[in-house]
């Protein structure tokens, strides 16, 4: 059902201002282009070693589900990690089994080609699920 990790996703106040003061760590690393998500109320970009993703979230105003963690957070941090799932009715189901809690329904997602994304609260870590492309 969990096939794998698909990234790790940070909290930024600013994607640029992040790149510039981490460029030792992430200056070899592959860049996407920014990504301008209306749907969630953030601008994303996504940074690869080749092996692990990691994707940079910034927030879009006060509308922005980062707003209240940056208020906490005001450098940023660690948010959620997100993995590729079947299907997200029954790993949302198994979730629910295990005790945790979806948080709002599936959506096409605009960085994942419209694929469905879903949000769930598991010992209290957000975790994103990503549906496989459905074929048929």
């Amino acid at each position: 059902m969990f096939k794998s990790i698909n990234h790790i996703g940070m909290a930024v106040p600013s994607i640029q201002r992040f790149l510039e003061g981490t460029q030792a760590m992430y200056a070899g690393f592959s860049r996407s282009a920014i990504i301008v998500n209306d749907r969630q109320h953030v601008r994303e970009m996504f940074l690869s070693d080749g092996k692990t993703v990691i994707e940079l979230l910034e927030p879009m105003g006060d509308r922005s589900p980062l707003s209240t963690f940056l208020r906490r957070n005001p450098e940023g941090g660690l948010v959620h990690i997100a993995f590729d799932v079947e299907a997200l009715e029954p790993a949302l189901a198994e979730i629910r089994d295990q005790g945790g809690m979806p948080i709002g329904e599936p959506v096409p997602d605009i960085a994942f080609d419209e694929r469905r994304i879903a949000f769930a609260m598991v010992a209290g870590q957000i975790v994103e699920l990503i549906e496989s492309p459905q074929t048929g």
